[in-house]
């Protein structure tokens, strides 16, 4: 019987190693991790199942009591649902303490307002998300991270942070050397004597290492899988195909596309026939663009949406086929 994992080079990974799981809304990219973490566990690796998707979908899947608690969701598997708002705050509340410590001429702006301010500024949510991710790639106690990411648009804007963010740092600390080099000259014609370090370069130096690393585990595939999932409609399919653009962009690898409830000989009874073909046609398109070309697995209609770990568990029997390469028929 066909696995999910067996579309992963999982005798390559590093631990722990992060997966993860990016698709549409509503494509079961939940469905999909949860098997993921399933079939893991079964192999005797310790799983966390960690969702970002603000929908929660893993809070009513795993019966979890709530989230950001970490529960024991199956024998080998343990499962946390995401909250942004409460750790929004707290990152804030971080930026504003070192903003108003590093500039002191904003002490005079409260701590609430430059909280407020942070809380909105353009990529703030993306930023804690990526806390978040940063944080799992740490984890020590688990083999395996599956990720259920948020919705497609947020999870790219995520993964493409860290280059970003080195960008502006290196900028900012050409700009910094600058000032401190300004400050040093009229410290020695002033005869008095200079600063021999400067917190501003330090700070930056410190963002410089920790983006640095994180860039290099998602890149790094021994690291990093990302795995996308679409249903076979136009706009999830075109949606996998951004994604696959965007992460060749940014150097991270693809390593696998699953058609999820695919309908199959039922689609003509539908009506749905001619869809379905010209969407798993383009997944085909999309996947065999790349080098390597991601694998592709297929999981048939269950007949209902799945809704409990029990169905997740049943998923097995609808995996029809796991497609490596691209000769392949």
């Amino acid at each position: 019987m066909p696995r999910l994992i067996d579309g992963l080079d999982t005798g390559s990974w590093r631990r722990p190693h992060v997966v993860m799981v990016m698709g549409k809304g509503g494509v079961g990219k939940t469905t999909v991790g949860l098997r993921l973490a399933y079939e893991l566990a079964s192999e005797g690796l310790r799983v966390l199942v960690a969702s970002l998707d603000p929908a929660g979908h893993l809070l009513e899947y795993l019966g979890l009591p709530g989230p950001l608690r970490e529960v024991e969701a199956a024998p080998g598997i343990r499962a946390v649902q995401y909250e942004v708002e409460g750790l929004a705050r707290r990152v804030a509340e971080e930026y504003s303490l070192l903003l108003r410590r590093l500039m002191p001429g904003l002490q005079a702006l409260s701590l609430e307002k430059a909280v407020e301010v942070i809380r909105e500024a353009p990529g703030f949510e993306e930023e804690v998300f990526l806390r978040i991710l940063s944080g799992l790639y740490e984890r020590r106690d688990v083999d395996v991270v599956v990720v259920d990411m948020p919705p497609t648009g947020i999870a790219l804007r995520v993964v493409s942070l860290p280059r970003l963010h080195l960008f502006w740092v290196e900028r900012l600390r050409e700009l910094r050397e600058r000032i401190v080099a300004v400050k040093y000259a009229i410290a020695n014609a002033l005869g008095r004597r200079p600063e021999a370090d400067d917190p501003v370069l330090r700070k930056l130096g410190e963002l410089r290492d920790r983006y640095s690393r994180l860039q290099a585990e998602i890149a790094d595939p021994r690291r990093t899988s990302v795995v996308a999932v679409a249903t076979p409609e136009p706009l999830p399919v075109y949606e996998v195909g951004v994604i696959a653009e965007r992460l060749r962009g940014h150097e991270i690898a693809l390593k696998m596309i699953v058609a999820n409830r695919v309908l199959g000989e039922r689609a003509e009874a539908l009506g749905l026939t001619g869809i379905e073909k010209q969407s798993l046609a383009r997944l085909e398109e999309t996947r065999c663009k790349l080098s390597p070309p991601p694998s592709l697995s297929v999981i048939a209609h269950m007949g209902r949406p799945p809704s409990s770990f029990e169905d997740v568990k049943q998923l097995g029997g609808y995996i029809v086929k796991v497609r490596h390469g691209c000769s392949e028929s």
